[in-house]
């Protein structure tokens, strides 16, 4: 598949202002390049721009910490992140963090969009979109599946923008259901009957969701011209829901699960918890040279698989939104060979993202060095 950068509405962030966040008292980066690359040593405070750009999402940024611990220990109490953003809308202003006094009293972080204040961080997704792949994420598919479920929801969330508060919304569910269910002698059907079928339509449409994205990246990493030299892979989602049919019409399927939670509650009383569902399925990716599960598969294989995702992500996304989204890559160069990570930038070229990295030295990044800005940190300082 061609891809024509003409035709692509490049998001670029254009500047980057923390202050108070993590160890970082004051930092400051403006920049028009395609490359970012913040260097210095481990612990200088280099992923934590990283995760203070993550913050413009409708998760926890990719540490998935609580607001208290993004603070600077020896600031004012609380923390804040701005950055400029060019895309097709203009150049807009972004702003997230909170107070001191709100973060004693337990509030949500504020939002901004050029100062108008909103409720939620999901209103930064309308302006642009991120994907972050960090050194945590290489033990992905030997790890907890509940791990392996968010990072892949978190991609779908991109492609599908109602599907992370859909699963909060049936999560949620999922527990006042367990909580009538325990400490009932004499269940409430009446209760119970409306809960599941609250939980069975926001099921189906996660399940719709996931399907619809995974399909889409799969197609990608099915027609893409395999010119890189990273694994061709595909997505393999592994339900947990019964012998419910999946593929046939919304209704039918809301009806199916609906009775299936009918049909458990005996067994989930006596379990103390939900024994099929969507918050039960797994996800791996295929190696499909091999015919190899990615938990099969030697780290550096992982990585790579994780990196063809990525890759295809992004050119699904820029499908999607005729945009694209902003690459943000910690540590990128472990279990890289040169050659693949030449071919990596290349890649990323062609696709045409802005992409922050961090490593411990610029030497990696020769390929790059005339598209990239390159900001030494030290002490969560620039230097």
């Amino acid at each position: 598949m061609v891809y024509d950068k003409n035709t692509k509405n490049l998001t670029r962030i254009n500047k980057l202002n923390l202050t108070d966040f993590r160890n970082h008292s004051y930092s400051s980066i403006t920049t028009d390049k395609d490359f970012i690359l913040l260097t210095g040593l481990n612990g200088s405070g280099k992923t934590n721009v990283l995760e203070a750009i993550s913050m413009f999402t409708a998760s926890k940024g990719l540490r998935g910490s609580n607001l208290a611990d993004q603070s600077n220990s020896n600031g004012r109490g609380g923390w804040s992140v701005f950055m400029e953003v060019h895309s097709e809308l203009g150049n807009i202003k972004l702003g997230t963090g909170i107070n001191k006094h709100d973060l004693i009293k337990g509030k949500a972080r504020q939002c901004r969009v050029d100062g108008t204040s909103y409720k939620s961080p999901k209103i930064f997704t309308n302006y642009l979109g991120l994907i972050w792949l960090t050194p945590q994420m290489d033990g992905l598919f030997i790890g907890q599946r509940s791990d392996r479920r968010k990072f892949f929801d978190k991609l779908i969330n991109l492609l599908e923008t109602d599907h992370s508060e859909n699963i909060k919304n049936y999560e949620r569910l999922i527990m006042q259901r367990n909580k009538i269910l325990t400490r009932l002698d004499i269940l409430d059907d009446n209760w119970l009957d409306n809960i599941e079928k609250q939980i069975a339509k926001l099921a189906t449409q996660i399940f719709i969701s996931r399907d619809l994205a995974v399909n889409k990246v799969n197609k990608i990493m099915e027609e893409e011209v395999r010119s890189n030299l990273f694994p061709s892979a595909k997505i393999v989602m592994r339900e947990e829901i019964g012998n419910v049919n999946l593929h046939t019409d919304m209704e039918q399927i809301e009806e199916n699960i609906k009775n299936l939670f009918l049909e458990s509650r005996k067994k989930d009383k006596a379990t103390f918890k939900a024994n099929f569902g969507v918050h039960r399925t797994d996800f791996t990716l295929l190696y499909k040279k091999n015919n190899m599960f990615a938990e099969n598969c030697s780290t550096g294989e992982q990585k790579n698989l994780l990196i063809s995702l990525i890759l295809a992500e992004a050119r699904v996304f820029q499908n999607n939104n005729n945009n694209l989204p902003i690459l943000l890559l910690d540590e990128i160069t472990a279990h890289m060979d040169n050659k693949r990570l030449t071919n990596l930038f290349d890649q990323i070229s062609d696709i045409g993202s802005q992409t922050w990295l961090t490593g411990t030295s610029p030497d990696f990044f020769t390929h790059i060095c005339n598209k990239t800005d390159i900001f030494d940190i030290s002490n969560g300082k620039l230097i």
